[in-house]
């Protein structure tokens, strides 16, 4: 182990996770390994659907991203990034994914060392295979990637932080709120319908637009529709079907500009999304449907936060699709159930302090 005075001023690249959320939740260790390095030179590696977010972080100071998935084109462009990150010199490369091909990049990347854990057949690539912890399920994955820190003998810093909002963030979401939020007192409540992982992740389009209906008619609550750009069509048909009570803002944000608007909700509904711990790092409240997925492992952690789920013999699954035809686990969510839920979340008053 190499003593953590040593690095105060040295280089390390994060190989980052590849999913929205995953990154999200990786904001502890980012922040944590900035309290240990406050004079050092921290540079993230990331897709580049994910590298906007990682733009918003305070921690980092420098993003790298590879435009291609898989195939011919990722490896030109991580080779390019090898010709690029190679001739700065680097003291570690932290791998945040268990893939194999996380491992193959890292050793592209090149660097003192290589820390990440012994998973998919790699042990052999890295400088320092850590053992995953042992158990089932696995940590929640907030501290799945301490414990790479950990492992190193390094101090955890943070097990939460609160993402900052920029000015210019903020003065976009202002924007935003102000052609976009219905007018009135009533609290302003963000849904995300959609789901990148695939439609076993989300709660019914046509539960959403009930659910609006009736807090708008019930609270007062305005309601502002959340997703990416292919997820405009649901979120307009979510509007519709909800006579208006929600208002579509699909598509017109960025992974930059995201936090601040998620940031001025008062509660933020959604599957287990990456909107969702986009919103949980914010410090806005946050209600979750769970189904396919583990929320021992993903649930956004703390007493702002709550989530559902039915508890089924299938689940977890983790698949993209229903492979029974039939959905229950997100089906048996009522949207009476649900408003009566975000009633007492609204009730409670509870904020995140970080």
């Amino acid at each position: 182990m190499v003593s953590v005075p040593d690095q105060l001023k040295s280089r390390h690249i994060v190989v980052a996770p590849n999913w929205i959320g995953d990154t999200a939740m990786a904001a502890p260790f980012l922040a944590s390994l900035r309290a240990v390095l406050p004079g050092g030179r921290i540079e993230a590696v990331a897709n580049s659907w994910t590298a906007g977010l990682l733009r918003a972080f305070p921690w980092v100071d420098e993003v790298h991203a590879i435009g291609a998935r898989d195939g011919l084109e990722w490896w030109k462009s991580a080779l390019s990034l090898r010709g690029n990150l190679g001739r700065r010199g680097t003291e570690t490369v932290w791998l945040l994914p268990n893939s194999f091909r996380s491992a193959v990049l890292g050793l592209l990347i090149g660097g003192g060392r290589r820390v990440g854990y012994a998973t998919d057949k790699r042990g052999f690539l890295l400088g320092r295979a850590v053992a995953p912890p042992p158990g089932s399920p696995p940590p929640h994955l907030i501290d799945y990637y301490l414990g790479l820190l950990e492992a190193e003998g390094w101090p955890v810093a943070h097990r939460g932080v609160r993402l900052p909002v920029t000015p210019e963030a903020g003065r976009f979401a202002e924007a935003i709120f102000a052609k976009k939020a219905p007018p009135g007192e009533g609290p302003l409540i963000g849904f995300h319908p959609g789901a990148a992982f695939g439609e076993s992740k989300t709660w019914p389009a046509d539960f959403f637009a009930r659910l609006a209906k009736g807090l708008a008619e019930g609270l007062g609550a305005r309601i502002l529709l959340f997703g990416g750009p292919n997820e405009t069509e649901l979120a307009d048909w979510v509007s519709s079907a909800s006579d208006g009570a929600a208002v579509s803002i699909a598509g017109e944000d960025t992974l930059e500009t995201l936090p601040a608007i998620l940031a001025g909700l008062d509660l933020f509904l959604s599957g287990d999304t990456g909107p969702l711990h986009i919103a949980a790092l914010a410090g806005t409240r946050t209600l979750s449907f769970f189904g396919p997925t583990d929320p021992r492992r993903t649930a956004p952690p703390g007493a702002h936060h709550r989530m559902l789920r039915r508890e089924l013999e299938c689940s977890p699954c983790f698949e993209r699709l229903c492979p029974l035809g039939h959905h229950d686990c997100m089906k048996g969510i009522t949207p009476e159930e649900v408003e009566e839920e975000v009633r007492e979340i609204l009730r409670a008053g509870v904020r995140a302090t970080e």
